[in-house]
């Protein structure tokens, strides 16, 4: 087969607003290719280049003197004028924190945000996601069937992320419908009416973020905000109310909409492979395993941008500074020269640990723990509770069309005796 021409568009991911009309299966195919035959090439449609192999992955995300993330959470296509007005007047006005800050405030934003995600959290919260699990399958055991992402996944992140931030469950539907906006503006390729839209939402959500920790600063309760107000303890050298601002309004988006992926993406494939999941439900003690291969089977997360810095040459294609590019997670974990059986879904690899599924170097996902933890008890509870899982037949679960950056299912139909 001839190298990748994107002139002569031999190779779907040149244009990479197509990804979500690709089947997870027809999207490993392109990718695979491209780690044959370039592994590193053009996207004309966005103007980055696409980066496919696990070694140039992990360099591109562990080396920030070359490859800067300051662009991370910049959007796919530029901001129109009338987006730019409203920001101003609503004063929308987040800064660099953590997945797209590359200053020296980094490392100490970071080191005291994770206090959110420590064992120990974990631990004073199993009860209540237990407790989740538990009301969200006993709502539809009897009806032997149901949508898991719409009856399960799409709101327990984010109601177990809104306990560990002090937002009352109500508030979960208007927050991932802000949250469903930002995606768009950010990642999509949406219509100025709809850029105006998302954009109103975005400044709604940055308002309900600034406006909470205020409420802690004068009312301090049991969540983060009132642990980062705690340890900043009027110091503005520790934290300042603005790096406590901008950490709520960054977790929320982070945290949930991408275990909501995460959780549909690792139950559609272990029911995929019935037979593994049987080996799940008769022995749980396979399920931290079996989910490190999920993550690296599916990967949630498609890619991380970053910006050159300086001019570089990446498996023999040269980068020239201020050039952009795209890291492919889901095909650096697919990578034939480190997972020698990389297409293949097994729940007992060992080698699934060396996924990169959550990122890599200093900017690695700061949710982690939580999502690996949020995941166990959910497969835990529906492999005790709904043993005989398995796929509806003649339903689709192509990805929904939302975003270049993340993917998952649209809806998750199983059914059960």
């Amino acid at each position: 087969m001839s190298k990748f021409n994107p002139a002569l568009n031999q190779c779907p991911m040149t244009k990479v607003s197509e990804t979500f009309e690709l089947s997870n299966a027809q999207l490993d195919a392109v990718l695979k290719r491209a780690r044959n035959e370039s592994p590193v090439f053009f996207l004309p449609d966005i103007g980055f280049w696409a980066v496919t192999k696990y070694d140039d992955v992990k360099e591109v995300l562990s080396n920030k003197d070359v490859f800067s993330s300051e662009i991370a959470q910049e959007p796919l296509h530029s901001y129109s004028s009338e987006v730019i007005e409203l920001f101003k007047k609503r004063n929308f006005c987040p800064k660099a924190t953590l997945s797209n800050n590359e200053g020296e405030d980094h490392a100490r934003i970071r080191k005291h945000t994770q206090v959110a995600f420590s064992p120990a959290r974990n631990r004073q919260i199993e009860s209540f996601i237990r407790e989740l699990m538990n009301d969200a399958v006993e709502a539809i055991k009897a009806d032997k069937k149901a949508d898991l992402l719409e009856k399960i996944f799409y709101e327990l992140p984010a109601l177990v992320l809104f306990r560990l931030l002090g937002m009352p469950d109500e508030d979960v539907s208007k927050v991932k419908m802000w949250a469903d906006s930002r995606l768009v503006l950010s990642f999509g390729k949406p219509s100025l009416e709809q850029q105006l839209i998302s954009a109103g939402h975005l400044c709604d959500y940055w308002d309900y973020c600034v406006e909470l920790v205020q409420k802690r600063l004068k009312s301090p309760q049991s969540d983060l905000p009132s642990d980062l107000i705690s340890i900043r303890n009027h110091d503005d050298s520790i934290l300042t109310i603005e790096d406590i601002n901008n950490v709520v309004f960054g977790l929320l988006f982070a945290g949930h909409e991408t275990t909501t992926n995460m959780s549909s993406n690792a139950m559609l494939t272990l029911l995929e492979h019935p037979q593994q999941w049987q080996e799940v439900v008769n022995d749980t003690k396979l399920i931290p395993n079996a989910i490190e291969e999920c993550l690296r089977y599916r990967s949630s997360v498609v890619a991380w941008r970053r910006i050159a810095k300086q001019d570089v040459t990446i498996s023999g294609t040269k980068i020239t500074a201020g050039d952009r590019v795209l890291v492919f997670l889901p095909s650096a974990n697919k990578d034939e020269s480190h997972f020698e059986e990389g297409d293949e879904f097994n729940i007992k690899s060992k080698v699934a640990r060396r996924h990169i599924a959550f990122g890599f170097g200093r900017h690695v996902c700061l949710g982690a723990p939580l999502a690996r933890f949020e995941l166990k008890i959910i497969i835990e509870e529906l492999a005790s509770q709904l043993p005989s899982l398995r796929l509806m037949e003649g339903k689709s679960h192509m990805p929904v069309d939302m975003a270049v950056q993340f993917r998952g299912p649209a809806q998750l139909w199983v059914e059960w005796d």
